[in-house]
């Protein structure tokens, strides 16, 4: 049996031995009881009231935070309107910057030089050559002139028939140039007579030639004209002053 913090009774001196001086007794101790250990603190959650230890920061029943402080995430809204208005006013600045690009045609630049938009210039348009009617009494059309050759000594309009002295002029044998057909005539007896009457109204420089002595016109025709001329061009100047209704210019060339 345990008799820790019960006082104990005093001893009882001993007894002197016999014959001699007593023996004192000596103190008794004093026996301190001991402190009984604290017991721990409990703690229960907040929420659902389970036991915690202090040494829980979370209730492992619920889930609670008990020892600790959940910090809220930072808010995300206003940098996020922030940005999408940014991005809307850029996207309107280079709108913007695109549509003025597009006006500039034909505005002044900043140093004083209007920028000219050039204009396209329209393609040529090719005039057909004028059909030359033919001569009344030809039965077939004539060929189209050639081309004037390069190599071909052109003769000067000085080099004509006889201008107006009753005599019918002929063609220059060997030589090309233009001139200007009065008529053509199946025969030298008809086309003779259509030279004189031309002769007669004024007209100058009368001749008569053989459309068969020459590659540029239809064979089996007398050929009345008038002049002879170097070019296209003064063949032209000389039908406007000749009075002939069938009248038109001709290229002449020898077989």
């Amino acid at each position: 049996m345990s008799t820790e913090g019960t006082p104990r009774a005093p001893r009882q001196p001993l007894a002197a031995p016999a014959g001699g001086p007593a023996v004192a007794e000596p103190p008794a101790a004093t026996v301190q009881p001991h402190p009984l250990p604290e017991q721990p603190r409990q703690r229960h959650c907040p929420r659902c009231g389970a036991a915690m230890t202090d040494a829980q920061e979370w209730c492992l029943n619920c889930g609670a935070a008990v020892g600790t402080r959940i910090v809220p995430a930072p808010g995300w809204r206003v940098p996020i309107i922030v940005t999408a208005l940014l991005a809307i006013v850029g996207v309107l600045a280079i709108a913007i910057a695109i549509i003025e690009l597009a006006d500039d045609t034909g505005e002044v630049t900043a140093n004083g030089t209007a920028q000219v938009t050039p204009t396209p210039t329209p393609a040529a348009t090719v005039t057909p050559a004028p059909t030359i009617p033919e001569a009344s009494g030809q039965s077939s059309p004539e060929p189209a002139p050639s081309a004037v050759p390069s190599t071909t000594p052109e003769p000067s309009p000085s080099s004509t028939p006889n201008a107006g002295t009753g005599a019918i002029g002929t063609w220059p044998a060997g030589e090309s140039g233009w001139t200007v057909v009065l008529a053509s005539k199946s025969s030298e007896s008809a086309a003779r007579a259509s030279a004189q009457n031309f002769q007669a109204d004024g007209i100058p420089d009368v001749g008569l030639l053989n459309s068969d002595n020459f590659a540029s016109l239809n064979p089996g025709f007398w050929v009345v004209f008038s002049g002879q001329y170097g070019s296209q061009a003064q063949a032209s100047a000389a039908l406007d002053g000749v009075d002939a209704k069938d009248a038109y210019i001709r290229r002449i060339d020898p077989n």
